[in-house]
Formats: structure tokens, C-alpha cells, sequence
């Protein structure tokens, strides 16, 4: 980790601050530390005591937890633009994940008192902050679900479908540009490197999907969403 200066960066690319006024704005973007990470750099301690709260202003990071043997589970994938720590911030409990860098990232770090006093005095930041807790919980019950009824090939499936955002339904080629290495999509669907290189090397002799580089083009994504369906529902 190291610092980096202040001049000239700003919150306003944060969802939960777009309605705030310019000068709400300034005063938490001049409150923040900011740091560069490099990739696997840990951002988070696990049982971190500290409560203030983290924005991802370029990169990606993951939220994680090991088990004594090593087995790595991953919660969350953060992006740009995205929050984390906040529950700390809300509870003052402990961290309950370790969050690491995923790539080189630029994160700003601003105090838990400032950030529930932005809560308290701007209801739009309250509205925001509830949403965004609120979708955390609906995705992690809809991986929950996923992992205790779906089988790991149609995980893997599933997750390139989602890498592949919301393309136009008449869409029949999607790029996803700087894919996941097979170790971080095994992490994220919670198996091993060795199924997800599997499953890519058998979409890809189907003709589904090809590698090119650091990117994926799915080639066929209706074909891929079928075989998703079908695999959602038992067949």
C-alpha cells in the first residue's frame, strides 16, 4: 500500500453520493486518505477493529475469508465505483471478511463518525446506503441457493453469463475483456481451478466461447443461456 494524494479526486462516481450537492460532496472527498494496492495486496484485515468505511475508485478487490487449510471463499467481488466496510462502520463490530486487492486499485478510506454523520444529516445517503445493503443480501441469497442446488458446471456457466452484463436480447457475441484467472472464477463460484479449466475448454469446443489473451468472447450466448436454463432446472 502507499499513499497517494488527494488534489483533484472526488466521490462523485459513487452511486450513494449522486444526489448529494457539490459542496456535501467536497467536504467527504477532502476527509478521505487515498491509496494505490497492488494485485493480492490485503486492504481489510480479517477481525480488523478499525470501522471506517472503503471506496474502490479504480480496479477490483474481493471479499474473502481462508480456512485453516487454505480453502478460500470469496463473498463479494468489488468493483469500481463500489463501497465496502460499512457494516463496521453501522455496528462497530469487527470485520467479518478479509478484503484484498484483485488487481492494482485505487481505494479512498474515509472515518466511520464522518460517514454516519453523512447518513444522519443527508437522507438521500441513508436512501442509498439501504439499497445498496439491501442488494448485497439479495445477491448472497441467490448465491446461496445457487450453491446448494446447482451443479458446478452450471455455476460456471451461470457466472460467465453474468461477467457478460445485460447485452441487447438480439445480441449473439459478447466480449468480456480481462476475464477472471480460472483460480478467481473457481473462488468466486466455490470449487476448484481444475473444474473451471474443464468447463472453459469444453464451452470452448462446443463453440460457445473462445480465449484471446486476458479476454473471453462468448460466441454464442444464446446457446450459453440455454444450457444455463437447463441446467437451473434439473434436466
Amino acid at each position: 500500500m502507499k499513499s497517494v494524494g488527494q488534489c483533484g479526486r472526488s466521490l462523485r462516481s459513487f452511486g450513494i453520493f449522486e444526489k448529494l450537492s457539490k459542496g456535501a460532496l467536497d467536504r467527504l472527498s477532502a476527509a478521505c486518505h487515498w491509496s494505490a494496492y497492488d494485485d493480492g495486496e490485503e486492504i481489510v484485515p480479517y477481525l480488523d477493529d478499525h470501522d471506517d468505511v472503503y471506496f474502490l475508485a479504480s480496479g477490483t478487490a474481493r471479499v474473502m475469508l481462508y480456512s485453516r487449510t487454505g480453502k478460500a471463499v470469496a463473498f463479494r467481488i468489488i468493483e469500481a465505483g463500489d463501497i465496502f466496510g460499512e457494516l463496521a462502520a453501522i455496528d462497530h463490530a469487527p470485520r467479518s471478511a478479509r478484503v484484498e486487492a484483485s488487481s492494482a486499485c485505487v481505494v479512498a478510506r474515509l472515518p466511520a463518525e464522518i460517514f454516519r454523520m453523512a447518513m444522519r444529516d443527508e437522507p438521500c445517503v441513508m436512501e442509498a446506503v439501504a439499497r445498496h445493503l439491501v442488494s448485497q443480501v439479495r445477491e448472497l441469497t441467490a448465491r446461496v441457493f445457487a450453491f446448494s442446488t446447482l451443479s458446478v458446471k452450471t455455476r460456471i456457466q451461470s457466472e460467465i453469463l453474468r461477467l457478460a452484463g445485460d447485452p441487447p436480447d438480439d445480441a449473439v457475441r459478447v466480449l468480456i475483456p480481462r476475464f477472471p484467472t480460472h483460480g478467481d472464477l473457481a473462488v468466486r463460484v466455490s470449487t476448484h481451478r481444475e473444474a473451471v479449466t474443464r468447463e472453459i475448454g469444453s464451452l470452448a469446443r462446443q463453440g460457445v466461447l473462445s480465449r484471446a489473451g486476458r479476454d473471453l468472447e462468448i460466441i454464442d450466448i444464446a446457446r450459453l443461456r440455454a444450457m444455463v436454463e437447463e441446467g437451473e432446472s434439473g434436466e
